[in-house]
């Protein structure tokens, strides 16, 4: 694996991490820090997910293996949790099903799964974009000003089918947001399309220190002087054209720290562990963490050690997940439900048993 890649890794490692700590009671002991960092922290998973992005594919493929490497663990953790509370008898198993099929943050048991269902939108999103329409015959500078003025729209009405009262057969209703998280698809699909567009210079990424400091000083004005502040998932994106520079220039950042972070090998090593775990770490983090800080914190605890204990339990949250992924890769019946069929053993030696 050469430098390119390797910083990109690293910057997923990053990425993951600081989705995992938000999610953390790490957030309230550090609420300002860890807030600021919502500027960046979704737009910079859509962003790296685009960078390898490619449409070259045929449209049953794309959907499949798309479906294959999101939508399938989505389903089978989900569906998972649905059979136990039904063995169980717990209640709402309707609205519970309802909610997964749903596939938004509002209607699901394990809140941080929306972001599968809705990289599979962006995904097909932009295949259609590119694939179907005339958009990758443009010029890159009009791309990335179309894709800035989708960005600033979908930043505006971000919150327009958000927790909306909505009759149908005479009965009220919430609307909590469109299926898949469709309605802010116009904010995700833009970083993700930059990530694609930029693929060549984010690949041969070389930090600039006069930007660096630039970035900086641009994110920290932001985060001081404006109340710019993004939860896609609560359909926030206040306010649109500073919480984009946020974005950017909290972008910037990662990328530059994760190329420095290539030339100290223990950090480098952690960061594209968690990287390559990324889908682990979104689907178990958040049950493992709370459910290990609930158990060694009961009972009357001061600050400090209230602290040490959220350390700990942030700490197993993103590392017990690559041991799930190690059990995954290891049996191949596991695998049915997380990796790709092509790669499973249990099919290679099936279609070498039984040539056509």
């Amino acid at each position: 694996m050469n430098n390119r890649v390797e910083h990109i890794d690293i910057a997923k490692g990053i990425s993951i991490t600081l989705v995992a700590l938000v999610h953390s009671k790490l957030a309230s002991f550090f609420p300002e820090i860890i807030d600021s960092m919502s500027l960046f922290r979704m737009p910079l998973f859509f962003f790296l997910s685009g960078v390898f992005f490619s449409f070259s594919t045929p449209p049953k493929l794309f959907i499949l293996k798309k479906s294959e490497a999101l939508l399938k663990p989505y389903f089978s953790v989900l569906l998972l949790l649905f059979v136990i509370d039904v063995i169980f008898q717990n209640d709402n198993l309707l609205l519970q099903l309802q909610g997964i099929f749903y596939g938004n943050g509002e209607t699901l048991r394990w809140v941080q799964m929306w972001f599968l269902t809705h990289l599979f939108t962006v995904y097909c999103f932009s295949y259609v974009l590119f694939r179907f329409t005339h958009f990758n015959l443009l010029p890159l500078p009009i791309k990335m000003f179309v894709l800035m003025l989708l960005l600033l729209l979908g930043g505006l009405y971000v919150d327009t089918f958000w927790l909306k009262e909505i009759t149908i057969a005479g009965k009220v209703s919430v609307l909590p947001g469109l299926p898949f998280s469709i309605d802010i698809l116009l904010v995700s699909s833009s970083f993700f399309i930059s990530g694609y567009l930029m693929r060549n210079k984010i690949i041969g990424f070389s930090p600039h220190r006069y930007l660096l400091v630039f970035a900086c000083f641009i994110f920290v004005c932001i985060i001081f002087f404006t109340k710019s502040y993004t939860d896609l998932n609560k359909r926030i994106y206040e306010t649109a054209i500073t919480a984009s520079i946020g974005a950017i220039s909290g972008i910037y950042i990662v990328m530059c720290i994760s190329v420095l972070l290539v030339k100290h090998n223990a950090f480098k090593v952690i960061f594209q562990k968690l990287g390559a775990g990324s889908l682990f770490i979104l689907i178990f983090h958040y049950v493992i963490h709370w459910k290990v800080y609930t158990f060694i914190s009961s009972g009357d605890i001061n600050y400090s050690i209230g602290l040490v204990f959220a350390v700990v339990a942030f700490i197993l949250s993103v590392s017990l997940p690559l041991l799930i992924q190690e059990m995954v890769y290891r049996n191949n019946y596991l695998a049915l439900f997380f990796l790709p069929f092509k790669s499973n053993k249990l099919f290679t030696r099936k279609l070498t048993e039984d040539p056509e």
